[in-house]
């Protein structure tokens, strides 16, 4: 304890300036983990971080990039892209990123964040301008992981502690991806009758532009449409990113860990000509859940753990088939000089029917009566965007026709939102929602409070305005209503959040960023006030050396009240050759319980989920390293950390208490690249 408190207090004189990797990775990865912050939902950040990860290492060429392509980086909007595609075909393409400023539809945040993912390849590299034959350069990429806990669960032997996850893909040319992969949690068993080798599998084979095929994928994919009303697996983004980010994101095959949010079966998306393009999918899988002894289920169990008896008897004991079509057109528009005449609209569809091979029956409680009920199950929606270099509106309804405990046969659900641009780096958006207590789809994922697009209705106004002044500001403010009551609640329900996030250039290198948001919401039948605020001051010494010190504080109040507080000093340190990278991290918190918990963002491996939940009274220390050859074939990547709580004799309960207080942990990662 005395020698890891006196490392904290010998660090902070040269932490006491800060600032993410000169590449801004680290960047983008805090904002958006702000917005998972609420959400408390592990598997959608790993599922961001998947997604974004795979763009960022293999950046699309401006200059010869698809319309589809640009559409799957998700914080580009269609208006965006477009003003993309007519810059470059007006100006016969960009000779360097710093173009990206004339493109007068890209907001400030867009134009920031695309310089992640794209670059400007020269004539050569650029060859026949993306017509590439089928059999091009091949590219083999494996990745190897394992996590080793440096401490003993109460639940499972050391050697079980072991999580250990590998993938592979291959690419061939622009046409064909395939990949594997596997994966054991810690505490689930291996080479055993019940689990030869790894807890679970994967792959996929996908093939793009074959013909009229845009895309045909076989093996685990992720598809989404309009707002997610009737289908999204993909991403659910939190409220300051949906009021202007598209939902829809089509077709793309399932990489990471994630053990749940996925389909198996086919899918493929033709193109039909004159900007029509159809979908169909067919998925069947085998879902975790809890047979009662009429044979009937009550939910699916969406951990993906199988550690106990309890959770090895509830794997693949539902059979789930489902079956959808989307199908969209785009009409395109002259558009007029001030940009207000609409540009492009675009309409779509979808239909979806799902089967389970056990009927759903739902328990007396008063908030389950909402719930499915039955073996079948049917959604149909219509989605639409009208644009212009300014305004954009778009949103989707939905009806579904299954029936719920009480016996009602489905209900309605619409999303509708509007966004102005004043002008380059001004624009406000509201968004409406209305998701009635009887609508039930079960694959929906769409902008909202809960988690489920049912019992839910709310508007959000949104505020975005970037470099006036020197100063960043984005601000929104929501309110949310549910009649039926939800989880915990006896009667009827609402709430209301508020969020404002201030960025300061100082100087060049130098910024100061703070975001407070304020939350208002029943549970319990009692009405609780969460504030938090965080702090963060960067500063960038060099093209090799930056650091981060970031403050957090959260006051939650109900019947009483609670504080957290944090402070968080980083180093971060990058070679001349970029070939190595090594980040230091510490944090000192303090919490009264577990309800003023903090979150912090750390510098993580790989798609690996990069935000720690603190509570009670402790310290924190991380390092992460990178290695990478010369030629980026081998990379190597390394992060421990340790966490000593001064509070408590032991941590968690259960099967995961550890009898001691301090938790220290290794993660490694072997990646091989062969092009």
């Amino acid at each position: 304890m005395r020698r890891i408190s006196i490392i904290f207090l010998l660090w902070l004189p040269v932490a006491a300036v800060a600032q993410t990797p000169t590449d801004g990775w680290d960047e983008l990865m805090q904002q958006l983990s702000d917005e998972l912050v609420e959400a408390d939902d592990e598997q959608q950040w790993e599922a961001q971080q998947e997604l974004l990860t795979e763009l960022h290492e293999n950046p699309l060429d401006i200059n010869s990039a698809t319309r589809e392509q640009l559409l799957a980086l998700p914080f580009l909007s269609e208006q965006a892209v477009d003003g993309l595609l007519n810059y470059r075909a007006m100006n016969g393409g960009m000779r360097t990123l710093g173009e990206l400023l004339l493109v007068g539809e890209l907001s400030a945040r867009e134009r920031q964040w695309l310089r992640l993912f794209v670059v400007v390849a020269d004539e050569e590299a650029r060859g026949s301008g993306g017509k590439t034959s089928w059999w091009g350069q091949g590219r083999h990429e494996a990745h190897a992981r394992v996590d080793v806990p440096l401490y003993n669960r109460a639940g499972w032997p050391w050697r079980r502690g072991l999580a250990n996850r590998w993938r592979y893909t291959w690419q061939q040319g622009r046409h064909l991806d395939a990949g594997l992969r596997a994966e054991t949690d810690a505490g689930e068993a291996m080479m055993n009758s019940r689990t030869p080798l790894w807890d679970s599998y994967g792959g996929h084979v996908m093939l793009k532009d074959a013909g009229p095929l845009k895309t045909v994928i076989l093996g685990d994919y992720k598809v989404g449409f309009g707002e997610g009303l009737v289908l999204n697996n993909g991403l659910r983004l939190g409220k300051l990113s949906m009021g202007l980010w598209r939902t829809a994101s089509g077709l793309r095959p399932h990489r990471s860990a994630d053990e749940v949010n996925y389909l198996r079966g086919v899918a493929a998306t033709a193109d039909l000509g004159r900007e029509w393009q159809l979908t169909a999918l067919y998925s069947y899988r085998k879902l975790d859940a809890t047979v009662s002894a009429d044979n009937t289920v009550q939910s699916i169990n969406t951990t993906g753990l199988h550690r106990t008896e309890g959770e090895l008897n509830r794997r693949g004991s539902l059979g789930s088939q489902l079956t959808a079509l989307h199908a969209d057109k785009t009409f395109r528009f002259a558009q007029d000089t001030r940009g207000i005449r609409p540009s492009a609209l675009r309409l779509g569809a979808t239909a979806l029917y799902q089967y389970y091979d056990r009927q759903f029956r739902q328990g007396d409680q008063i908030y389950r009566q909402l719930l499915p009920d039955g073996y079948q199950f049917g959604v149909a929606g219509v989605d639409y965007g009208l644009q212009s270099s300014r305004l954009f509106v778009g949103g989707e309804t939905a009806r579904s026709f299954s029936r719920n405990a009480r016996g009602d046969s489905g209900g309605w659900a619409t999303l509708n939102k509007a966004a102005w641009r004043f002008s380059t780096n001004v624009q406000l958006a509201v968004i409406q929602r209305f998701y009635s207590q009887n609508y039930f789809s079960p694959y929906a994922m769409a902008y909202g409070e809960n988690s489920r697009a049912q019992n839910e209705s709310g508007v959000t106004l949104q505020l975005d305005a970037r470099h006036t002044a020197g100063l960043d500001l984005t601000a929104y403010v929501d309110y949310f209503y549910s009649p039926w009551p939800r989880y915990t609640m006896s009667r009827s329900s609402d709430g209301w959040e508020g969020m404002v996030q201030a960025t300061y250039s100082i100087h060049r290198g130098r910024s100061l960023t703070l975001r407070y948001s304020v939350k208002s919401k029943e549970q319990s039948d009692l009405r609780h006030y969460s504030h938090r605020l965080r702090a963060t001051y960067t500063h960038t010494f060099s093209q090799r050396w930056t650091g981060q010190l970031a403050g957090f504080l959260h006051r939650y109040h109900e019947e009483g009240s609670s504080t957290g507080y944090a402070v968080m000093p980083r180093v971060d340190f990058t070679s001349r050759s970029q070939q190595l990278r090594l980040s230091l991290f510490a944090a000192l918190f303090r919490t009264s319980d577990f309800d003023s918990r903090l979150y912090v963002y750390e510098p993580s491996l790989l798609q690996t989920f990069g935000m720690q939940q603190l509570y009670g009274r402790g310290q924190r220390l991380g390092t992460t390293l990178k290695l990478r050859t010369r030629d980026s074939r081998w990379t190597a990547q390394l992060k421990a950390g340790v966490t000593h709580y001064s509070d408590r004799d032991e941590i968690s309960s259960g099967l995961l208490r550890i009898a001691s207080r301090w938790k220290a942990d290794v993660q490694l990662l072997l990646r091989l690249l062969l092009r």
